[in-house]
């Protein structure tokens, strides 16, 4: 299950760990956010506010990686793979909307989270794929971008791009501005190291189990993200019983 012999030269055993690593950083993050909501944990808020942005810039890189591997070996077989990248924005932004109903009936709805980001990073990815190493000074346009935007606000149409109501809140909130930005570092990094979507060299999978179980999560990133969160709200209502804000 955790062996090597996952990893051809179609799967990179490091790209899967870094996945793993966000993901692993996320469920923690999500966690704490959830015992900040429903129970009131203040504690070291500065460090989780840090440790929250560090993990989504972690996880967002990490899918701009896998975007720029995957689409640059797609590209040699199919001038134009549309398809299979509209099929996923479909399925991301799908369930992002399901997240959003859920969160809605919950009274903390989440307009625009990370599975709503990455569903159109992925469409946007395509087109800046050309770009290649260049995607770096359009990382700094999207980032930087967002700090004039967050100066703005505005109706909650605008949310995908950056600009907020008054006040506004969400508890998963992922703007293009600033976060596209991220994503394109990441394809930029996929540019220097995976240039045409393969390593420039070899690099050994290490025996660390550890390492090993990591890199497992990397690859079912999307299903952990899922299920990840009624697992730890299921938790700690078995644990302290019903939880405010949500249903008995």
């Amino acid at each position: 299950m955790f062996g090597s012999e996952v990893y051809t030269d179609r799967r990179y055993w490091e790209i899967d760990l870094l996945r793993g690593i966000g993901i692993t950083m996320m469920v923690v993050s999500n966690f704490v956010t959830d015992l900040w909501l429903f129970l009131g944990y203040s504690s070291h808020r500065t460090f989780w506010m840090a440790f929250a942005v560090t993990t989504a810039t972690v996880f967002v890189f990490a899918s701009g990686l896998s975007m720029w591997i995957s689409y640059s070996r797609t590209l040699e077989k199919t001038p134009r793979p549309y398809g299979k990248y509209l099929r996923r924005f479909f399925k991301l932004f799908g369930l992002g909307l399901l997240i959003t109903a859920t969160t809605y009936s919950l009274g903390i709805t989440i307009h625009f989270g990370i599975l709503h980001l990455l569903a159109v990073a992925t469409l946007l990815g395509m087109f800046f794929h050309r770009f290649g190493r260049l995607n770096a000074l359009w990382a700094a346009f999207f980032i930087l971008g967002y700090l004039v935007l967050r100066n703005f606000h505005d109706g909650l149409w605008l949310l995908p791009i950056g600009i907020m109501p008054e006040n506004y809140f969400a508890p998963d909130y992922f703007p293009i501005f600033p976060w596209f930005g991220v994503f394109l570092l990441g394809m930029t990094a996929g540019s220097v190291f995976y240039p045409d979507g393969r390593r420039k060299k070899e690099i050994a999978l290490p025996s660390n189990p550890l390492v090993h179980f990591v890199a497992f999560a990397g690859r079912h990133t999307l299903l952990i993200y899922v299920i990840h969160q009624p697992i730890l709200v299921a938790l700690l209502r078995l644990i302290y019983g019903p939880l405010p804000g949500l249903p008995v």
